[in-house]
């Protein structure tokens, strides 16, 4: 009997050492073999790791005015499962101004998430009072919100961010990585009911806020061209308006208006307004691309400025068609200067046939042409130009004058500016700076001699002081520049319409030494369509206030005697 008992307590101790056996080796296998996974798994469940975004950079214009900056705003969120009074929680958030409506408090009781938002866009001052109260259950997120304190003034050019504070248009959008800075990850332990008990302290904070982005944009500049186009608009029941100002020798662009624009604090309900004009809307240029074929055809000296042609009854036969001219019928000789002073398309008809289509051609593009200027913005266009074998006699004529082909408003002021710069043509430039450092102005080529540019400046001034330019005149400044009345297409038709036109300006101020370019056009006008009742007089409203404000010189009594 005792054998007995004595061998059940052997199989006894035994099992229990082969149990403890086993358990040891488990332990072991858990330690060494499982310790890495094992510890991963812990450390992700008492670990949060959280994204910090930077604070956007702020967008200035060139005098440091704020055009768009971030505030940080919070989304206040309830947990339910760590709710223990409702009816106090509501007390305290109505008398914060955040009401727990019936959508609310049906999500609470039939989710099981962690997280059912209330409230957007809460100010820090109602989320400093809310914590005060210290109710289980509520839960803030932090975001920065973007704001524009000027509206709709600068709105092409600044553009917008999305929800998220992605730049989708314009400077937020070309700026992106510059604006946005870094972004930091900030790692927190957590207890077992997902309170956070420990976070990094040590957060670079200088790594925390995006670039600031200077433009040479002028707030002041800006507020007077919108508003001189608005008034453009309504007088003459106009479609669009565009306005852009220049400095010819740094490229830097003051102001750039479009009408219609947008409000970016508001919701965009027409998506087409996001477009700015200035860059994206392609249009025949008429009479204002006058300039590239009287430049040309000085540059490559198959005319001289003493040169006269011949006008006979301003009418031009030309492969079976017939070029006219707007102005009475003339029938003599003309100078070069009269020409552009006439706006005559005959002229130019006459020009281009001497230049030749290769010549011409290659001027086209030097000028920046069918090219895109590679303003600091997205969403430009490059314009339209036939391929250089497929120019004929009567499209190279017509090129001449300003139709068959197509321009955006920037290559336009471009190529004004060209001549403004002494034959250089620089880059258009909206970035001043980035934090505190300066970008460089840009050269992209010399397109004519500094010569033909100065003859080029003249014959504009004439074109103001006796032809089609006049009502441009600003007193006390002399000036030159060159008006564009464009018929444009109609779409049904596919031919030119009788009622739809475009008129244009573009002007050098002062004519001879120009500080400014600026060109406004007019997309559409009714009634009186022509650019010197439309597009001259309210570019001599624009450059007058310009010039105040810039506290530019009069300069009118220097050139009298010109040609």
């Amino acid at each position: 009997m005792y054998i007995i008992k004595t061998k059940r307590f052997l199989i006894v101790i035994i099992s229990l050492l082969f149990l403890f056996l086993l358990l040891l080796l488990r332990l072991i296998y858990i330690q060494i073999f499982l310790h890495n996974k094992l510890n991963a798994i812990v450390k992700k469940m008492v670990t949060y790791r959280n994204i910090e975004f930077s604070k956007r950079g702020d967008i200035l214009d060139t005098k440091g005015k704020v055009l768009a900056f971030s505030v940080k705003q919070y989304t206040v969120f309830i947990d339910p499962n760590r709710m223990d009074n409702l009816s106090k929680m509501r007390q305290i958030l109505s008398k914060n101004g955040i009401q727990l409506n019936n959508t609310h408090l049906k999500k609470l009781k039939i989710t099981r998430t962690s997280y059912v938002p209330i409230a957007y866009n809460v100010d820090s001052k109602t989320i400093r009072n809310i914590k005060k109260a210290k109710i289980n259950g509520i839960g803030f997120h932090s975001t920065y919100v973007r704001k524009y304190p000027l509206g709709q003034l600068c709105s092409n050019i600044i553009g917008i961010t999305d929800i998220d504070g992605h730049g989708l248009e314009g400077i937020e959008r070309i700026c992106e990585k510059c604006l946005r800075g870094n972004c930091i990850k900030v790692h927190m332990l957590r207890d077992g009911r997902g309170n956070i008990i420990q976070k990094d302290k040590h957060i670079d904070k200088t790594k925390m806020k995006g670039h600031n982005i200077t433009l040479h944009i002028d707030a002041t500049i800006q507020l007077i061209v919108t508003h001189e186009l608005q008034k453009a608009i309504l007088k003459f029941r106009a479609k669009k308006a565009v306005c852009i100002i220049q400095n010819p020798r740094t490229g830097a662009i003051l102001s750039m208006v479009s009408i219609p624009s947008f409000n970016p604090n508001k919701k965009i309900n027409n998506i087409n307004t996001l477009r700015n004009s200035a860059i994206s809307n392609v249009y025949e240029p008429g009479s204002t691309f006058k300039i590239v074929t009287v430049s040309t055809a000085l540059d490559t000296g198959l005319v001289q400025l003493s040169d006269n042609f011949y006008l006979n009854n301003s009418s031009y036969k030309l492969a079976g068609h017939i070029i006219k001219d707007n102005h009475k019928k003339v029938n003599r000789f003309i100078s070069l200067s009269e020409a552009i002073e006439y706006s005559s398309n005959i002229i130019m008809s006459q020009l281009a046939q001497k230049i030749g289509t290769k010549n011409f051609y290659k001027y086209i593009r030097n000028f920046g042409f069918y090219s895109l200027t590679g303003i600091d913005l997205s969403g430009e266009e490059k314009g339209l130009l036939s391929n250089i074998n497929k120019i004929h006699p009567l499209s190279l004529c017509t090129i001449s004058f300003g139709q068959g082909i197509g321009v955006t408003a920037i290559q336009i002021i471009s190529a004004f500016s060209t001549i403004a710069n002494d034959g250089v043509l620089m880059k258009p430039l909206l970035i001043k700076k980035i934090d505190n450092t300066n970008l460089k102005q840009q050269v992209i080529r010399r397109v004519i001699s500094a010569n033909t540019a100065k003859v080029m400046k003249r014959i504009l001034k004439n074109a103001v002081d006796f032809g089609t330019g006049h009502s441009g005149k600003i007193n006390g400044y002399s000036m030159g520049g060159k008006t564009g009345t464009a018929q444009k297409i109609d779409h049904l038709t596919k031919s030119y319409s009788k009622t739809a036109y475009t008129a244009s300006f573009c002007g050098l101020i002062p004519a001879m030494n120009p500080k400014l370019v600026i060109l406004v056009i007019i997309d559409e006008p009714c009634g009186n369509y022509y650019a010197s009742s439309v597009a001259s007089p309210v570019f001599a409203r624009i450059a007058e206030k310009v010039l105040q404000y810039l506290e530019i010189a009069k300069d009118e009594n220097k050139f009298n005697i010109l040609i």
